[in-house]
């Protein structure tokens, strides 16, 4: 996130690490950034959700990535085929910024959409009531205050409990990275 509050936290655990300055982080959001084409990984977790143009985001992504990167891309899912998606009315799971969750496959349909290739479904999994839990250091409501009481199957809004998917998926090589690619092969030494 692109707030004070983590640049802050960023720079703690850099201090607490010795102040290594081989990482940095600026406070900005993707929609800020030109197209880099830079990145040889990107990764999108948990944001997809919150944005009102999921495509839009997917293309911004694929913008950062060198010809040949990856993108990781983890997110909420719902169960069903490449047509299905749910576009929760004011809340989804007690959060009001969720704007459309697809199916694993529609999401591999639209990556594909935006030009990526060999995209993968690589995980798929309920999100546990072990893993997004209240602690010590997180006090507030957690994953088990926004299932429904009687059936957590189901979140307080009625909407199917979160699922969770990852997907890797590779931007294209152009025939100008082949191009400069092969010529880096033939480079001595």
């Amino acid at each position: 996130d692109p707030t004070q509050l983590f640049l802050c936290q960023f720079e703690a655990v850099r201090k607490l690490l010795g102040n290594d300055q081989r990482a940095h982080l600026l406070p900005l959001g993707i929609e800020q950034l030109p197209a880099l084409n830079a990145f040889d990984t990107v990764f999108s977790m948990g944001v997809l959700y919150h944005r009102r143009s999921p495509l839009d985001h997917l293309w911004q992504l694929k913008d950062q990535l060198v010809p040949g990167g990856e993108l990781v891309l983890e997110t909420l899912v719902v169960e069903g085929d490449e047509n299905t998606v749910l576009v929760p009315g004011d809340r989804y799971a007690q959060m009001r910024n969720v704007y459309f969750i697809p199916s694993a496959a529609a999401l591999k349909q639209w990556l594909e959409k935006c030009g990526f290739i060999d995209v993968r479904i690589v995980d798929a999994c309920v999100t546990s009531t072990e893993e997004q839990r209240r602690t010590e250091w997180m006090t507030t409501e957690s994953l088990a205050d926004f299932l429904d009481p009687q059936d957590s199957s189901k979140t307080r809004e009625g909407y199917p409990a979160p699922l969770r998917a990852v997907l890797i998926a590779t931007k294209p090589e152009t025939e100008q990275s082949l191009a400069a690619k092969k010529r880096a092969d033939k480079q001595p030494g």
